[in-house]
């Protein structure tokens, strides 16, 4: 952890941002990270001295000191199936870099190695793997990496009173450069309409997202829960790719939650290099939310907690 007051993932990131927009202007997309994450940090008497790819089974990436110099290096997944994170890999740990790591000086290094272990391994974007004492760290990398990659103003500039389809999705991954996940997820964090997403593996979902307004109303995606039969996941289970160009009407009794069932618009995708799925579930307005105030609606930090238990 850094010494001083903790910074916050997100101004963090928008200030970086604003720096980009200052010397590139509106054009600056997608955001050459590695060439940021060296230009900043060769201000610090620790900085970032190499960005490679490499074999990280288990991991999508890794931020790790030098052993014999005040250095940082950022490890990311090689593997083909990885390639579209790679970006967001690299944002992900510079977030650790400018968030979370212990500055490193010539004192670390009296006895010709550094001899604390500071190391921050990254699994996948899964937050039921994470352990308690990784859970916020991880969250606050890939906020980082979010709004660097994709801030907030400029993507709600291309998708602002949009529903989410296909071409949508992939102007979004080509204009930043990220994987759907990412994009998805970038959506679902800002969207005020009641919308989730769920990722899921062998017929089970391996995290989900909601909606701030999708919680109120009694929607959230447990980790661990079967996705229905009637899903358009598992009925086109041998597909390839997206199953429609555009989200297909579904009638109650398909996708159920904590207040029951309801009718939704389902945009899915089968992926058979990542053997996964990304669903997006986009609900009608028509829930009042302010008759069920009363209710206390889960938090972000609700829907990672929740993957510890199923």
């Amino acid at each position: 952890m850094t010494h001083g007051k903790r910074k916050s993932p997100q101004k963090e990131a928008n200030r970086l941002s604003n720096l980009l927009r200052q010397v590139l202007g509106e054009d600056r997309f997608p955001v050459d990270v590695e060439a940021l994450a060296r230009e900043v940090s060769r201000n610090n008497e620790d900085p970032i001295g190499k960005i490679v790819g490499g074999e990280l089974p288990g991991f999508e990436g890794m931020l790790r000191p030098h052993r014999r110099r005040p250095e940082w290096h950022i490890v990311y997944n090689d593997d083909p199936r990885y390639r579209g994170r790679v970006r967001f890999t690299i944002a992900h740990e510079f977030g650790h870099y400018q968030l979370h790591r212990p500055p490193l000086s010539a004192q670390d290094y009296v006895s010709g190695t550094l001899e604390r272990d500071c190391d921050f391994q990254c699994k996948p974007l899964r937050p039921s793997a994470w352990q308690d004492a990784d859970r916020q760290r991880e969250e606050e990398a890939d906020t980082f990496a979010s709004f660097l990659l994709m801030p907030l103003d400029d993507y709600r500039a291309q998708v602002v009173g949009e529903e989410m389809t296909v071409e949508l999705l992939n102007h979004v991954t080509d204009r930043y450069g990220v994987s759907l996940t990412a994009a998805c997820r970038k959506w679902i964090d800002f969207t005020d309409k009641r919308a989730a997403m769920v990722v899921a593996r062998d017929g089970y979902a391996k995290w989900g997202r909601a909606s701030k307004s999708a919680l109120k109303s009694g929607i959230f995606v447990r980790s661990g829960i079967p996705i229905p039969d009637d899903a358009l996941a598992a009925v086109s289970a041998n597909a390839r790719g997206f199953v429609s160009d555009r989200a297909i009407p579904r009638p109650a009794g398909v996708w159920s939650f904590s207040r029951g069932s309801q009718p939704v618009r389902e945009l899915a995708m089968v992926s058979e290099f990542l053997d996964m799925s990304l669903t997006i579930l986009q609900f009608d307005e028509d829930v009042d939310l302010r008759q069920i105030e009363a209710e206390e609606p889960w938090d972000a930090y609700d829907q990672l907690r929740s993957g510890r238990n199923q």
